[in-house]
Protein backbone atom coordinates (compact mmCIF):
# COMPACT_ATOMS: atom_id res chain seq x y z
CA UNK A 1 0.00 0.00 0.00
CA UNK A 2 1.29 3.55 -1.06
CA UNK A 3 2.90 5.65 2.11
CA UNK A 4 0.96 9.30 0.97
CA UNK A 5 -1.63 10.75 -1.20
CA UNK A 6 -2.08 14.29 -2.22
CA UNK A 7 -5.07 15.47 -1.74
CA UNK A 8 -5.82 19.43 -3.08
CA UNK A 9 -7.23 21.44 0.00
CA UNK A 10 -5.05 18.95 2.28
CA UNK A 11 -2.04 18.38 1.03
CA UNK A 12 0.22 15.42 1.49
CA UNK A 13 -1.85 12.65 3.59
CA UNK A 14 0.26 10.28 4.96
CA UNK A 15 -1.17 7.06 5.14
CA UNK A 16 -1.02 3.65 6.83
CA UNK A 17 -2.87 0.05 5.85
CA UNK A 18 -5.82 -0.81 8.63
CA UNK A 19 -5.32 -3.29 11.50
CA UNK A 20 -8.74 -4.93 10.87
CA UNK A 21 -9.41 -7.06 7.99
CA UNK A 22 -13.14 -6.53 9.45
CA UNK A 23 -13.31 -2.82 8.61
CA UNK A 24 -11.93 -3.41 5.12
CA UNK A 25 -14.34 -5.66 4.42
CA UNK A 26 -17.08 -3.37 5.82
CA UNK A 27 -15.62 -1.11 3.17
CA UNK A 28 -15.34 -3.32 0.01
CA UNK A 29 -18.31 -4.97 0.53
CA UNK A 30 -20.31 -1.97 0.62
CA UNK A 31 -18.63 -0.33 -2.10
CA UNK A 32 -19.40 -3.11 -4.43
CA UNK A 33 -22.86 -2.73 -3.53
CA UNK A 34 -23.23 0.73 -3.81
CA UNK A 35 -21.59 1.67 -7.10
CA UNK A 36 -24.67 2.82 -8.34
CA UNK A 37 -25.64 5.52 -5.83
CA UNK A 38 -23.58 8.69 -6.20
CA UNK A 39 -24.10 9.75 -2.51
CA UNK A 40 -22.84 6.19 -0.73
CA UNK A 41 -19.55 6.30 -3.15
CA UNK A 42 -18.92 9.54 -2.05
CA UNK A 43 -19.22 8.66 1.70
CA UNK A 44 -17.26 5.50 1.04
CA UNK A 45 -14.19 7.58 -0.64
CA UNK A 46 -14.21 9.34 2.64
CA UNK A 47 -14.10 6.34 4.09
CA UNK A 48 -11.45 4.66 2.21
CA UNK A 49 -9.25 7.49 3.20
CA UNK A 50 -10.28 7.71 6.63
CA UNK A 51 -9.48 4.39 7.07
CA UNK A 52 -5.86 4.76 6.01
CA UNK A 53 -5.39 7.66 7.92
CA UNK A 54 -2.16 7.57 9.34
CA UNK A 55 -1.96 9.29 12.86
CA UNK A 56 1.43 10.57 11.88
CA UNK A 57 -1.16 13.20 10.05
CA UNK A 58 -1.06 16.82 11.95
CA UNK A 59 -4.74 15.93 12.50
CA UNK A 60 -6.81 13.05 13.08
CA UNK A 61 -9.15 12.10 11.27
CA UNK A 62 -12.46 10.50 12.56
CA UNK A 63 -12.02 6.96 13.93
CA UNK A 64 -14.27 3.74 12.72
CA UNK A 65 -16.23 1.83 15.24
CA UNK A 66 -15.66 -1.44 14.40
CA UNK A 67 -18.48 -2.79 16.63
CA UNK A 68 -21.61 -0.74 14.90
CA UNK A 69 -20.40 -1.68 11.30
CA UNK A 70 -21.85 0.82 9.87
CA UNK A 71 -19.00 2.06 7.32
CA UNK A 72 -21.46 4.53 5.33
CA UNK A 73 -22.21 6.39 8.41
CA UNK A 74 -18.26 6.46 9.52
CA UNK A 75 -17.69 7.81 5.12
CA UNK A 76 -20.25 10.75 6.30
CA UNK A 77 -18.65 11.83 9.35
CA UNK A 78 -15.51 11.32 7.56
CA UNK A 79 -16.35 13.32 4.37
CA UNK A 80 -17.83 16.26 6.78
CA UNK A 81 -14.64 16.31 8.55
CA UNK A 82 -12.96 16.10 5.17
CA UNK A 83 -14.97 19.24 3.79
CA UNK A 84 -14.30 21.08 6.78
CA UNK A 85 -10.78 20.84 6.19
CA UNK A 86 -11.16 22.34 3.15
CA UNK A 87 -10.72 19.29 0.90
CA UNK A 88 -11.43 19.32 -2.81
CA UNK A 89 -14.24 16.43 -3.85
CA UNK A 90 -12.50 15.93 -7.24
CA UNK A 91 -9.24 15.14 -5.90
CA UNK A 92 -10.66 12.74 -2.89
CA UNK A 93 -12.08 10.83 -5.40
CA UNK A 94 -9.07 10.48 -7.64
CA UNK A 95 -7.05 8.92 -5.00
CA UNK A 96 -9.88 6.92 -2.72
CA UNK A 97 -10.59 4.86 -5.93
CA UNK A 98 -7.12 3.10 -6.09
CA UNK A 99 -7.27 2.65 -2.14
CA UNK A 100 -10.01 0.37 -2.83
CA UNK A 101 -7.76 -1.88 -4.90
CA UNK A 102 -5.38 -1.70 -2.94
CA UNK A 103 -7.44 -2.29 0.29
CA UNK A 104 -9.30 -4.98 -1.22
CA UNK A 105 -5.74 -6.83 -2.14
CA UNK A 106 -4.79 -7.07 1.82
CA UNK A 107 -7.61 -8.75 2.48
CA UNK A 108 -6.76 -12.70 2.63
CA UNK A 109 -8.02 -14.65 -0.22
CA UNK A 110 -9.97 -17.86 -0.78
CA UNK A 111 -6.65 -19.75 -1.97
CA UNK A 112 -4.23 -17.84 0.74
CA UNK A 113 -6.97 -19.15 3.81
CA UNK A 114 -6.72 -22.82 2.11
CA UNK A 115 -3.38 -22.89 2.75
CA UNK A 116 -3.72 -21.92 5.83
CA UNK A 117 -6.08 -24.18 6.49
CA UNK A 118 -3.68 -26.99 5.40
CA UNK A 119 -1.50 -26.52 8.72
CA UNK A 120 -4.03 -26.76 11.08
CA UNK A 121 -3.50 -29.21 13.96
CA UNK A 122 -6.60 -32.44 12.92
CA UNK A 123 -9.02 -32.64 15.42
CA UNK A 124 -7.73 -34.72 18.48
CA UNK A 125 -4.23 -33.31 18.11
CA UNK A 126 -3.12 -30.90 20.60
CA UNK A 127 -3.81 -27.47 19.58
CA UNK A 128 -7.39 -28.37 17.78
CA UNK A 129 -10.47 -26.77 19.48
CA UNK A 130 -11.65 -29.15 21.84
CA UNK A 131 -12.96 -29.32 25.84
CA UNK A 132 -9.28 -30.68 25.92
CA UNK A 133 -8.15 -27.02 24.48
CA UNK A 134 -9.85 -24.98 26.83
CA UNK A 135 -8.56 -26.67 29.90
CA UNK A 136 -5.37 -26.04 28.71
CA UNK A 137 -5.66 -22.22 28.42
CA UNK A 138 -7.20 -22.06 31.66
CA UNK A 139 -10.29 -21.09 30.39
Amino acid sequence: MRETINIKGLGEVKLKAPRSFVAINDLVSEYSANQKSRAKLARLSAAAVGLCWSSDNAKGAPVYDLASGEIVAYGGDVLEWLLRQKCDLPSLYENAMPLFLELWALIPKEQEVAEQAETFPEEGRVGSVSAEDSQALGA
